[in-house]
């Protein structure tokens, strides 16, 4: 019986994941929401990486797991954000549409013997999603923009010591992106003219490899060490391109439905936690996560069919850079003989992109984070809820001729997060 609601967990998880990977805003196009009890500590768990979740943050706390156990859950994330764009001299405000994103998660973890853990765990850790009327004033730029992905990750732990564990995973993301603009043949790109408009559909999945690594130090019963790195994916994703022409537009040669492959890079990502308990019952926790986003330097597509847009070969230029991410969380237990923990955290979150290379694709800049939430613990059962707010620094972008990218200021941009997950440990 324990070993079948194991498994259904588990495996609930991993269905959700392929049902719901999730595209929504993020500084880059990284997620970090992993469980609930990490976005109430605002990711802080890379040292304290004691529960299954620590498959995502860093796998070699698992040898802290007894037993068997198992976390899923969801989060729900629902961002908006003001664009006003200026086209002759003549602003318009827009809004990104609102939706809410709901990135599942699902872990399992368990224990060979004294020495070794296995874990597996579904989540996701890229996705996209900025979404405009399609007869918005940036539509020749992008006016719905999904990157959906979700990963599996088995891990192999082993505790050398009473002071040393590490562990060593695999990862294969399935990645999906779902690209639509509009094309003026004339080359006007007058956001105020729709009569020439072609709409462009870019649809193309992948499945990449990739690996990551994990150590955690306790030097003794006050303080914890964790490091834990994801390697860079090459993710080269295939697929179609189609084409919706009005009646009476002359297109000549072009506009022709064809295949087409699509290439780019997602970062190495290099993570550090030093957690502290003054006393027993609370934790303290600072994190810094490093990530090379230099390596996501263009995006390259291959038309099979000359005729789509006139030429084979398309590379657009993104010329990111690298930066980091810095967490802090705190998780206090307040009453001795009852299993309830009260949990806050704070996000520092630096923008990749540079000046000059903005687009509506991705309109973000730094963001800052608050975050609290609660777990409580039922003989077995653990039930975790959190909230977190984010707001996101105002942006100006300038015009760029030939990139549909209009002078643009973008405000008001914020993020609210709720979360929820479910264990169960044997």
């Amino acid at each position: 019986m324990k070993i079948r609601v194991t498994l259904f967990l588990f495996l609930l998880g991993l269905v959700l994941s392929s049902i719901l990977c999730v595209k929504a805003q993020a500084s880059g196009f990284a997620l970090y929401e992993w469980s609930a009890r990490s976005n109430a500590l605002g990711g802080a768990m890379i040292a304290k990486a004691d529960d299954a979740s620590a498959i995502a943050w860093n796998a070699a706390g698992i040898t802290q797991l007894e037993g068997t156990q198992t976390l899923a859950g969801v989060s729900l994330i629902a961002p908006s954000n003001d664009v006003t764009t200026s086209y002759n001299g003549v602003d318009t405000a827009e809004s990104i549409n609102k939706k809410v994103f709901v990135p599942p998660h699902a872990y399992i973890t368990h224990q060979v013997n004294d020495s070794l853990w296995l874990g597996v765990g579904t989540f996701t850790r890229f996705g996209l999603g900025t979404s405009f009327d399609q007869n918005w004033s940036g539509r020749y730029s992008s006016y719905d923009t999904e990157l959906n992905s979700f990963s599996v990750n088995p891990n192999l732990a082993y505790k050398f010591n009473d002071y040393i564990s590490f562990a060593l995973g695999v990862e294969l993301m399935y990645v999906r992106a779902d690209l639509r603009k509009k094309i003026d043949p004339t080359g006007a790109n007058d956001p105020n003219n729709t009569t020439n408009d072609v709409d462009q559909r870019i649809i193309v999945d992948t499945v990449s490899p990739g690996f990551n690594a994990g150590v955690r130090i306790t030097p003794n019963d006050e303080w914890a060490i964790g490091l834990s790195y994801r390697s860079e994916m090459l993710h080269h994703a295939s697929g179609s391109a189609s084409y919706n022409v009005p009646t009476g537009v002359s297109t000549a040669t072009r506009f022709n439905d064809s295949q087409v492959t699509m290439s780019m890079n997602t970062p190495n990502m290099f993570m550090f936690g030093v957690e502290y308990k003054p006393i027993p019952n609370i934790s303290l926790e600072a994190d810094a996560i490093y990530s090379e986003w230099s390596s996501y330097s263009d995006i390259a597509y291959n038309f099979a069919d000359s005729t789509a847009i006139g030429i084979t070969n398309v590379t657009i230029n993104k010329k990111w850079e690298d930066v980091w991410r810095f967490q802090l969380g705190v998780e206090y237990l307040p009453l001795d003989d009852f299993d309830l923990a009260l949990r806050a955290g704070y996000v520092y979150d630096q923008s990749p992109i540079r000046e000059g290379y903005e687009d509506y694709m991705l309109p973000t800049n730094d963001r800052q984070m608050v975050s609290t939430g609660l777990g409580m613990t039922f003989d077995s059962f653990v039930v975790d809820v959190s909230y977190n707010y984010l707001w996101m620094k105002d942006r100006t972008i300038e015009a760029r001729a030939g990139t549909g990218v209009l002078d643009t200021k973008t405000t008001n941009g914020m993020t609210h997060i709720v979360g929820l997950s479910l264990g169960y440990n044997f």
